[in-house]
């Protein structure tokens, strides 16, 4: 009788072992995003792209694609939103317009033609555009085709949000393609991407609102992200135009091996 006692209580204590470290791996998950959306927001305000690969690996693989792309482009827009700064704005506000046209027209048609692609075909697609910008990015000097082009490479931008919710090396591209430093296509690109991540936020709501208000770990996500960008904002401009221009091809980098890896394992 009191082996059996023994055995028995030996098995509940084991059960409950399990349970507890069942329970314990939320709370690392919860770490590991939390850290992730740190990190990235610090980066995004900083340097002027980054949060979407930084996060969106993490995030696309323990909550989802479908949660995760409205999550990723709500929390875009709320480090945007802390980065923006009304003082760049002066004599360059045509720029900024122009860019802002591009991606809107590019999210609605991307919006438009999202059901008829597969996942797989998106994320390619977002892949080999972002190569493309890289690959210009990385030519010595880099073309510069006036502000007109930042409509074209705008709307591509556009076409990546609605898709996968990573549009910000575009968006630089588009900037730097104009002629702008990158020091300048930092500042400037962050209303572009408030009003590009705001609208396709918005719009994915209407279908998937429901998904974003049950998301686990919701509060954290923006308070990390409101802390990290106001960080990145205060450093932002003691960062060297080299490590911008620089962490702007890495991070481009990134995101390609990343779209094409989520690619891959979609099959």
């Amino acid at each position: 009788m009191q082996d059996y006692d023994f055995h028995l209580i030996n098995k509940r204590v084991t059960h409950l072992g399990k349970i507890k470290a069942k329970e314990m791996m939320l709370p690392l998950d919860a770490a590991t995003l939390l850290i992730a959306v740190f990190a990235g927001s610090i980066l995004q305000a900083g340097v002027g792209i980054g949060f979407s690969i930084v996060v969106a690996p993490f995030m696309m693989i323990m909550l989802g694609t479908a949660t995760a792309v409205p999550l990723l482009l709500l929390l875009n827009t709320l480090v945007s939103l802390v980065a923006l700064d009304r003082a760049s704005w002066r004599g360059e506000t045509e720029t900024i317009r122009l860019s802002i046209v591009g991606a809107l027209c590019g999210i609605a048609f991307g919006l438009a033609v999202y059901s008829l692609l597969s996942e797989t075909t998106l994320l390619l697609l977002t892949a080999s555009f972002l190569l493309v910008g890289l690959l210009l990015n990385l030519l010595p000097s880099l073309p510069v085709f006036g502000r007109n082009s930042v409509v074209a490479i705008s709307g591509v931008s556009g076409l990546t949000t609605a898709w996968a919710a990573m549009p910000g090396p575009l968006m630089i591209m588009g900037l730097l393609a104009s002629g702008r430093t990158s020091k300048e296509a930092r500042v400037l690109v962050q209303p572009v991407a408030f009003v590009a991540y705001g609208v396709a936020f918005a719009l994915h709501g209407l279908i998937n609102w429901n998904l974003v208000a049950h998301a686990p770990w919701l509060v954290g996500f923006i308070g990390s992200t409101l802390v990290g960008a106001f960080v990145g904002r205060v450093i932002g401009p003691y960062l060297p135009q080299q490590f911008i221009k620089y962490s702007i091809c890495v991070i481009s980098a990134l995101a390609c091996i990343a779209l094409v890896h989520r690619a891959f394992l979609l099959g």
